[in-house]
């Protein structure tokens, strides 16, 4: 019989969590993370990363093992996100980055390794240089564009060669998936004010520290970095930063609505999470 596996995903400040928490409680489960942000150490105010306190004494998997300067790709989340899933009962998958949902479920494209080489001369390169050869790619963000380069100089193929093969499943499973969507007015007023507390919780701190480190990568592309280092750099006051802070994450959760409606065919919807019975 194959193993089931809960996930639970949607917008950031939807309730996701909390929401888990209950189902965990409910099947004695075990939450494993499924954020691409919250798998850094350093980064707990602004990836809303749970705290100890928060867990009910539920074991959470996969929270904050990254340091800063450590590099993290879909494809390592998923390894050791299976490695935990194979050794538990009842896993519950949490998070709102769709591509690591997306490889757990679908599987993944059959890519052939990158030289290390080629992986450092691409990071090094200008985008525009990266954009101008990439081949029979239409990425706009930055990290997929060095990503399609990567593959094309390393392997002489482009990206969209492997990615029309036949994806690769490390995992057969029947999976249960919940989607917490509230209504827009809602989603949008949480945001505000995840954001704004936030800030009065040591977010400013956590950046700075993260630019004494100078931490470099992922860590540094969570939603709310780039707006208080702007803060910090005396280009916006406190009022324009809360402000900016809060617009981009409800863009963010807008934009994350738009995938998980369209990607995810087979799904529970839950718009309210705190009255939804299992």
């Amino acid at each position: 019989m194959k193993q089931k596996i809960n996930i639970i995903v949607g917008p950031t400040a939807s309730g996701k969590s909390s929401f888990g928490l209950r189902l965990a409680e409910k099947i004695k489960g075990e939450i494993i993370n499924a954020d691409s942000m919250q798998v850094y150490q350093d980064l707990k105010i602004l990836s809303a990363r749970p705290l100890e306190s928060e867990m009910n004494g539920i074991t959470h998997h996969l929270y904050g093992y990254l340091g800063s300067h450590e590099k993290n790709s879909a494809y390592d989340w998923l390894k050791k996100a299976i490695q935990i899933i194979q050794k538990i009962e009842n896993p519950i998958l949490i998070g709102g980055t769709g591509l690591y949902i997306d490889i757990l479920m679908n599987g993944i494209s059959p890519i052939p390794p990158i030289d290390l080489s080629i992986r450092e001369k691409v990071r090094q390169m200008d985008i525009n240089e990266v954009r101008q050869q990439v081949k029979n790619c239409f990425y706009h963000d930055s990290q997929r564009l060095r990503r399609a380069l990567e593959v094309q100089l390393s392997t002489g193929k482009p990206l969209s060669y492997f990615q029309d093969k036949p994806k690769i499943k490390e995992i057969d499973a029947d999976f249960k998936v919940y989607f917490i969507n509230p209504p827009r007015d809602k989603l949008y007023e949480q945001c505000d004010s995840r954001f704004e507390k936030m800030l009065q919780n040591g977010a400013i701190e956590e950046v700075k520290h993260l630019l004494e480190m100078n931490a470099t990568g992922g860590v540094m592309k969570a939603i709310g970095v780039e707006q208080i280092i702007s803060y910090l750099y005396h280009e916006c006051d406190f009022h324009q930063l809360c402000e900016t802070g809060q617009r981009v994450t409800r863009h963010y959760a807008k934009r994350q609505v738009t995938w998980f409606t369209h990607q995810i065919k087979d799904k529970t919807e839950v718009v309210n999470p705190e009255e939804f019975v299992f």
